[in-house]
């Protein structure tokens, strides 16, 4: 019983505390959690309202670890994978999450006995295809979101109800419960993380009554999709933004003119040119193009992105191009990862928001972008691209159109890094990252006039926990790593000291 409320505590503690801070975000970044994969006999609590999930790994009956299945109401929407029985042994592979306010740490569950369970990073608002996700990316899917031109026709429909967030993740995502019995009937679309509407609208929160107006899908296969055009009478989004095929159309005419935007942001633009049809394939041994093709432009989470290595990236993009028989010109042995050289330049207009910028922890003035080359394997960075600091877009012309796309950070630094040759014209404190973080994150800092400049970093009461650095700087660019792994999670403030500059920033720490 003791083992129960000090479960049940720990996982209330831990939400709120993020809740709180992210106005109903979920409390677990993927990024914090370390990968593992470990094999023992199940052990459940029943004595709660639904039941708790252990796992004995050692044989000693007792539970070395508390695993997270989500929300006791889901069900994987690609696979038949279902909760273990008590007794029964079992191969999880998942998060691991070290939570001070619990005996166990937290497995959240990614697989089961290698059967898909739920994915991490999970861009849902572009789920809007006939198909069910196939767990798409993170977990060497490989498959993107890209569902053609097969997909039902929106309904405008008014739904009220009460929310309902999975707050597994860092970020939540938002049901609408319509008949009271505490189960989700309609999952609501309210687009990626990053969008706010100019009505001042927010996303609810959990246990709220709302009303919706929205353009319903439904599908077999899934919980029914809004996507929300109203929330409680203010303006959510323009329903007509979205276009009749979710971020896609076809190209017939070779002679044409025409562009394409992803579903959830007009200013996210592929516009394609006459002449097109004079390219070729690549990985499909260089055939020609069809007289006439689909194609498909998403923003999706970095994180869906592959291949990543040490990118630090602001924003990542997916472009399909479907075949009129059906299949997708961007697959590569089963898998995105292909691209196509066309007979005239593509351009490309990629817009990101300052609350993607404030995430990433990735400087405005350092913006590059980058496609992946399936040949080389390797990231080709684009040298014609302009940036464009007060519409936050990047723009560029290119005859290669890749599957993946990212926009990241090109000034290389490493631990403690000292770039004098590049002279700041202010004081800078920039957003740490990762954030949040476990154990350690980097901080970049910026110093205009030589002095003794210090960072430190201080508890959510104005206590000191470390000094990060304190010593002469010379006008440049900086970096420091922080570890803390022997601090507990929380929110912690960071402060850059020196002559004439006082500079502070919040960052979160999850354990």
């Amino acid at each position: 019983m003791i083992k129960q409320i000090f479960t049940i505590l720990g996982l209330f503690i831990v939400s709120n505390l993020y809740g709180q801070h992210f106005g109903g975000h979920g409390y677990l970044n993927p990024d914090s959690l370390e990968s593992v994969t470990v094999t023992g006999t199940a052990i459940i609590d029943e004595n709660s309202v639904h039941p708790i999930y252990y796992l004995d790994v050692d044989g000693d009956t007792n539970a070395d670890y508390h695993l997270s299945f989500g929300p006791f109401w889901y069900t994987p929407d690609s696979s038949n994978a279902t909760r273990p029985l008590n007794g029964d042994q079992i191969t999880i592979t998942g998060g691991l999450h070290a939570d001070g306010g619990m005996n166990e740490s937290t497995i959240v569950v990614y697989e089961i006995n290698g059967e898909f369970w739920r994915d991490p990073y999970y861009a849902e608002w572009n789920n809007m295809g006939r198909h069910s996700h196939n767990m798409g990316n993170h977990h060497d899917g490989g498959q993107g979101y890209g569902f053609g031109w097969d997909h039902d026709t929106l309904k405008t429909t008014e739904l009220s109800g009460t929310v309902i967030i999975d707050t597994t993740f860092y970020f939540g995502h938002y049901y609408l419960d319509i008949d009271a019995d505490n189960l989700p009937d309609y999952f609501l679309n309210f687009g990626p993380y990053w969008y706010e509407p100019e009505s001042g609208a927010t996303r609810p929160s959990s246990g709220e009554s709302i009303t919706i107006i929205g353009g319903l899908l439904e599908n077999d296969e899934a919980t029914p999709m809004l996507i929300v055009y109203e929330i409680n009478g203010l303006e959510w989004r323009d329903s007509s933004t979205l276009g009749s095929h979710f971020g896609g159309g076809w190209m017939h005419n070779t002679n044409d003119t025409i562009s394409f935007h992803s579903p959830f942001d007009n200013m996210d633009r592929l516009t394609f040119h006459s002449g097109w049809k004079n390219g070729g394939m690549h990985g499909h041994g260089g055939g020609s193009l069809p007289d006439s093709l689909f194609c498909q432009f998403f923003e999706v989470y970095p994180n869906n992105i592959p291949n990543l290595d040490n990118h630090k990236v602001l924003a990542g993009y997916e472009v399909n191009m479907y075949f009129p028989n059906g299949s997708n010109g961007m697959w590569d042995n089963g898998r995105m990862g292909n691209h196509m050289s066309l007979g005239s330049n593509v351009d490309f207009m990629l817009h990101y928001t300052d609350i993607q910028l404030e995430f990433s922890g990735v400087d405005e003035n350092n913006i590059a972008v980058k496609y992946w080359d399936n040949q080389g394997e390797n990231w080709v960075e684009i040298q014609n691209a302009t940036i464009n600091t007060e519409s936050n877009t990047i723009s560029f012309s290119n005859e290669e159109v890749s599957s993946y796309i990212i926009l990241f950070d090109n000034q290389s630094v490493t631990s403690i890094t000292d770039q004098q040759q590049i002279i700041p014209d202010n004081f800078a404190l920039n957003q740490n990252y990762p954030n949040p973080f476990n154990p350690s994150t980097n901080i970049e800092f910026s110093i205009k006039t030589q002095g003794n400049y210090s960072v430190k970093v201080f508890n959510i009461i104005g206590q000191e926990v470390a000094t990060l650095t304190n010593r002469v700087y010379a006008p440049g660019n900086y970096k420091v790593n922080w570890d803390a792994g022997k601090l507990t999670s929380g929110i912690y403030i960071y402060q850059l000291s020196g002559n004439n500059v006082l500079l502070s920033r919040k960052m979160i720490l999850v354990k």
